[in-house]
């Protein structure tokens, strides 16, 4: 056979080939995520549907400046028991983002007083300063620039934002827990959350792409990508400054080194050879000891790296503004950063002040309690502990190497914690629009194994279905003035965790017999059913234990 022939044949085999090895991975990928197919496209329908009713109830008013979200209290019935609720909604949308949006395609640059004027379709709007970094105005020129009627490309855009954190979130359950399973709930969760739903997809209001951006940097840095993380967490803090804070795992995951487990302590040995060496070399001996204990510890090299990618990608990002507008662009900036105090300590804020937790004593009718715990909050003092703290516990963690994922869960279970105190603390205080944020948090760490197990995998548990809805509605339904107790008593539970899950535990315990019961009688059908599945017809006498399969006559020799 020729050269030519041979050649001739291969190709042939190949296309023979390519067909049925294409089918079977195609079949393959399906039968392994057809699962989060379902969910994908069932929380796509619920998002298009509330946000055709978001988009119905913002084009009902004719003048752009007064299309708002309806706001206040409510009631509903729930198992013969009235259930009152109060949502909070805001004009943010036509208020600022169209505004600003407007602003940035007529060249006029945020950070300045005549970003916040504007003559828009006859009507004069002034809304104050722009004071975030400049993502956010581009992100609304470019919803703008869609060009559809009324404005609403933006709202397409944040909505979209939160539509598809729900990919990195899956992402994430599923490599923490090394189970699909866990991510689909993740996901599902996620999509089907109400204070996403309610404040992202129909309130459109603005925290979505900074979170989309930390989520994806998390998943990267799970997977091991660190410069692909590292860039998608700078992306989302040149968003919102609350996502500054977000960078703090980042910095802990660029600076610690991943370190194997190894028996023994080598401090003493490399003590002892120092006692060994001549009384001119110790000095020198220890200082290198000191270097070399610091280098296996922090990965300074490739934190300089990184550090280094960072300044390049804020500064393409900031450049031009700093160019053209100097000192006001940090200046501006900085005014998100401060507070004000309580004007009183009887009578709660307004509707449109944002909420602090020294409402909680003003409400319960303390004003010396809530007045110390203004000076508190206001002099940041509650706000630096916390960060120091919880940027102390992450830094001690340890992380070995051969437990990436362990690692990963806790690095992740104390930026919710770190955030959680952000938003109890912080001297200008919050919205409940805010806690958007904690929505993928709480699909991801569904469960006490999640938070507290010292194994690699976790595995499916009911909890992941039903506790993020559930701590979503805590923050989401309660009166604005008292929800906060709702955070705290969520940051309480994730802090004692363990000693949650041990009263959960004794709590199901008799549902966790009742379905082990259900299960063993249950079990001579399932195995019926699978045999009758498999094409194989179930012998009169098959065992139903869950050794092997026998039948009454043994097997010839």
């Amino acid at each position: 056979m020729s050269l030519l022939d041979k050649y001739k044949s291969r190709v042939q085999q190949l296309k023979t080939m390519f067909p049925r090895v294409v089918g079977r991975r195609i079949t393959r990928f399906l039968l392994e995520y057809w699962l989060l197919f379902v969910v994908l496209a069932l929380g796509l329908y619920v998002w298009v549907e509330v946000f055709r009713a978001a988009l119905t109830d913002y084009l009902d008013s004719s003048v752009w400046v007064s299309r708002m979200v309806w706001l206040g209290k409510g009631e509903f019935q729930l198992f013969g028991y009235t259930v009152q609720y109060q949502l909070e909604g805001y004009s943010d949308y036509s208020f600022y983002y169209v505004h600003w949006g407007n602003n940035m395609l007529n060249g006029i640059l945020p950070y300045c007083e005549e970003f916040g004027h504007i003559e828009l379709e006859g009507v004069t709007n002034n809304n104050g300063l722009y004071i975030f970094p400049p993502l956010y105005a581009l992100l609304y020129a470019a919803g703008v620039a869609l060009n559809l009627d009324g404005y609403w490309g933006i709202g397409l855009l944040l909505a979209a934002f939160g539509y598809l954190t729900a990919l990195p979130t899956y992402g994430i359950a599923k490599e923490l827990s090394g189970n699909r399973h866990v991510g689909e709930a993740a996901a599902l969760t996620y999509l089907l959350n109400p204070n996403v739903l309610y404040h992202i997809d129909f309130a459109w209001l603005n925290p979505s792409p900074f979170i989309f951006f930390f989520f994806l940097g998390f998943y990267f840095l799970v997977k091991n990508h660190r410069h692909l993380g590292t860039v998608s967490i700078v992306v989302a803090a040149l968003f919102k400054q609350t996502a500054w804070f977000l960078g703090f795992p980042l910095v802990v995951y660029l600076l610690i080194r991943p370190r194997p487990m190894r028996r023994g302590d080598t401090q003493d040995t490399e003590d002892e050879e120092i006692e060994k060496e001549p009384e001119t070399q110790k000095a020198s001996q220890k200082v290198i000891v000191l270097l070399r204990r610091i280098s296996s510890y922090f990965d300074l090299r490739g934190f300089a790296q990184s550090t280094l990618l960072v300044l390049i990608i804020v500064g393409i990002v900031m450049a031009p503004f700093i160019i053209a507008q100097g000192e006001n662009v940090l200046f501006y900036m900085s005014l998100a950063a401060g507070g004000f105090p309580l004007e009183s300590f009887t009578d709660p804020p307004g509707y449109g002040m944002p909420i602090r937790l020294q409402v909680l004593p003003v409400m319960a009718g303390m004003p010396e309690l809530a007045q110390a715990l203004d000076t508190l909050v206001y002099d940041k003092f509650l706000l630096t502990l916390g960060v120091v703290l919880f940027l102390g516990l992450m830094v001690i963690e340890p992380r070995p190497a051969d437990h990436p994922r362990r690692y990963m869960r806790r690095l992740l279970y104390l930026t919710l914690l770190l955030m959680l105190w952000v938003h109890l603390t912080g001297p200008r205080g919050v919205f409940k629009y805010y806690f958007t944020l904690f929505a993928p948090f709480f699909s991801i760490l569904s469960s006490t194994k999640m938070v507290t197990s010292k194994e690699e995998t976790v595995g499916f548990s009911v909890s992941m279905l039903w506790l993020p809805i559930a701590l979503s509605l805590l923050i989401l339904l309660p009166d604005r003035n008292v929800y906060l107790a709702g955070v705290i008593i969520i940051f309480v539970g994730y802090v004692a965790a363990d000693a949650v899950g041990a009263f959960w535990n004794v709590l199901t315990a008799p549902l966790r017999w009742l379905g082990r019961a259900v299960t063993t009688r249950l079990r001579p059908v399932r195995q019926r059913v699978a045999a009758w599945w498999r094409g194989v017809r179930p012998h009169h006498n098959m065992t139903v234990d869950n050794g092997p399969t026998e039948s009454s006559e043994a097997p010839s020799e």
